[in-house]
């Protein structure tokens, strides 16, 4: 008798295997479905939203330091015209305060136009999210190491809520571009990210399993990825070496022009109200009888022969990027205790016949650990970035050594008979992040990738940092989120975030464009 019920178990537990199986996939597959559906349904909200948009007239640059100079007294003045104080002067502007903003050079003339041009929702950050979490080290300390992975997982899900907003309801300065990952052997030695299991990659298809996650995490916001043959990769890119390839993975980023970008964040923060001036350098902060922060002294650097005026406001916001701190000297002294630390990337532009104009390449693999994009750009092909510690410099020249660097390493996935030579690089960029820690904060030992707003306790300036430039509205939002919480008069006046509804200039119509 236990010899037959032997079979029927077997039996039965396959049912019940099958059954899993099939209630696994058919939840799946309804998921995929209803986020589609969802997608698409937004996508269609949005496209209606956008062809309802009447643009504003953008004020001149003399009619907006005419009210800076003035008298008038604005709720908020943003000292730094870079994409996030344009984007925390649009914000404050959509929120119904009153703003100034200043730039002492070009829009987006530091950090803000020396990027990879890339709008990212942090697929490195996932993966190296992920990894620490799955590693050895997480059994010794899994609580702690799965708080560190919600933070990770917090950043990288606010990633793709703002590179949706930015493709979707910007698409006259964004677009999609795939981006290929080349897989030349079946098994990786020295695995991603120093993660063993990573080396079996190619071999399971893992890393085609990860891009379809990230495809979802998306809310399949971005178009589908999916991999390539040699022989297909071979036709699509033809400038690599397709004879070594197993097989090519592709994922979708935003692209933008980011200096663009940041022109139009400036300008519509204008349009809706702001006054808004690039060339006009904050020389000294002004503070009432109690010491708080009520304004600043500016110049017009654009006029030889001009003198300093000054700007009434309730409220200063710094917004200088990694160059914060030379901002903080202004009112808390020289011997201010830096903050934010620099990490230096070099980016050089090469000619368009090096990269199919339809499609890029990223190594994640490269000799000192960190990603390298291969990118269609603006006609010709961008490659960056490197990541290396450096002072904040706002005119740095571009290290000889690092221009060299990329130049071996986009070598790696190229055909042999396209070499990278010296004389191709057309021009060059080194872009400064800032790493910051909040020196108003209780501890402030660790540097972050992410960004930082903070309040200094006794004049009442407020400073926003770091981050990306996917989160410069996020970045915005928070930090104008901090400052109505605790400025009461400020918070009575101030209307919710509308930022992430409201599409930047050039989406709308005008009396010379009606549709």
């Amino acid at each position: 008798a236990e010899e037959a019920a032997a079979p029927a178990k077997k039996r039965n537990l396959g049912k019940y295997l099958f059954r899993a199986t099939a209630l696994t996939a058919v939840g799946c597959g309804t998921t995929v479905m209803v986020m589609s559906y969802n997608s698409k349904k937004r996508k269609q909200a949005v496209e209606e939203k956008i062809a309802a948009v009447k643009e504003q007239p953008v004020p001149t640059r003399s009619d907006s330091l005419a009210r800076m100079a003035g008298g008038e007294e604005f709720d908020i003045l943003v000292v730094g015209g870079g994409a996030t104080g344009a984007g925390v002067a649009l914000e404050a502007q959509l929120r119904g305060l009153s703003v100034a903003c200043v730039e002492q050079e070009d829009f987006a003339s530091g950090t803000s136009s020396k990027s990879t041009k890339l709008l990212w929702a942090g697929s490195r950050y996932l993966v190296k999210g992920l990894v620490k979490l799955f590693s050895p080290s997480s059994v010794l300390s899994p609580m702690s190491a799965w708080e560190e992975f919600m933070g990770t997982w917090h950043m990288v899900m606010g990633c793709f809520r703002e590179r949706t907003y930015m493709l979707e309801m910007n698409p006259h300065i964004t677009n999609w571009v795939p981006i290929a990952v080349p897989l030349v052997k079946w098994i990786i030695w020295p695995p991603p990210f120093d993660y063993p299991p990573a080396a079996l990659g190619p071999m399971t298809g893992m890393f085609v399993a990860f891009f379809k996650f990230y495809d979802f995490l998306s809310g399949f916001s971005a178009p589908s990825s999916y991999f390539m043959t040699s022989a297909r990769a071979k036709e699509e890119f033809p400038q690599m070496d397709t004879k070594r390839m197993k097989y090519v993975s592709v994922f979708y980023e935003g692209a933008h022009n980011d200096a663009r970008t940041n022109l139009c964040i400036a300008f519509s923060a204008a349009a809706h109200g702001a006054a808004v001036a690039n060339y006009a350098q904050v020389t000294k902060i002004l503070f009432d009888d109690n010491g708080v922060a009520c304004g600043a002294e500016a110049v017009d650097k654009a006029d030889p022969h001009a003198r300093p005026f000054a700007i009434k406001a309730k409220k200063v916001i710094y917004c200088g990027g990694p160059f914060t701190d030379g901002l903080r000297e202004l009112s808390e002294g020289k011997d201010v205790k830096p903050v934010v630390n620099g990490s230096g990337g070099t980016h050089i532009v090469l000619p368009a016949y090096y990269c199919p104009r339809h499609i890029g390449m990223v190594d994640m693999m490269t000799s000192r650990g960190s990603f390298l994009f291969f990118v269609p750009w603006e006609g010709y092909t961008l490659v960056g970035t490197t990541d290396v510690k450096t002072k904040p410099d706002l005119h740095h020249e571009v290290p000889e050594d690092e221009i060299q660097y990329l130049i071996n390493e986009c070598e790696k996935y190229l055909s042999p008979s396209l070499k990278v030579r010296r004389r191709d690089v057309m021009s060059a960029w080194y872009g400064i992040r800032p790493l910051c820690a909040d020196p108003n904060a209780a501890d402030m030992s660790a540097l972050s990738r992410d960004h930082v707003v903070s309040h200094h306790p006794s004049n009442g300036i407020t400073f926003v940092s770091g981050g990306k430039w996917t989160t410069w509205r996020e970045m915005a939002e928070d930090c104008m989120d901090q400052v109505v919480k605790r400025d009461k008069e400020l918070g009575k006046k101030a209307g919710p975030s509308k930022s992430l509804e409201t599409p930047l200039i050039g989406t709308g119509q005008t009396e010379f464009f009606p549709e």
